[in-house]
């Protein structure tokens, strides 16, 4: 069987060597990439800063309710 050398890269650019698996079974080889832990981080973050904006904006409006 011939070698496949290659690299994983997720689209920001950071390599993805340690989330790349090859997988050997009966029916052949195949590849699992786990997500980019770079990319991963910032959409949590992400939403979390989403998150925090709409539930401050939930308790303004209840706050302001309650007032008037």
């Amino acid at each position: 069987m011939p070698e496949l050398s290659f690299e994983v890269f997720c689209s920001c650019g950071n390599g993805l060597c340690a989330q790349t698996k090859v997988i050997s079974s009966a029916r052949g080889e195949y590849v699992t990439i786990e997500p980019c832990e770079r990319c991963m981080d910032r959409a949590r973050d992400e939403g979390e800063d989403i998150g925090y904006d709409k539930g401050y904006e939930a308790a303004r409006a209840k706050y302001q309710e309650v007032e008037e």
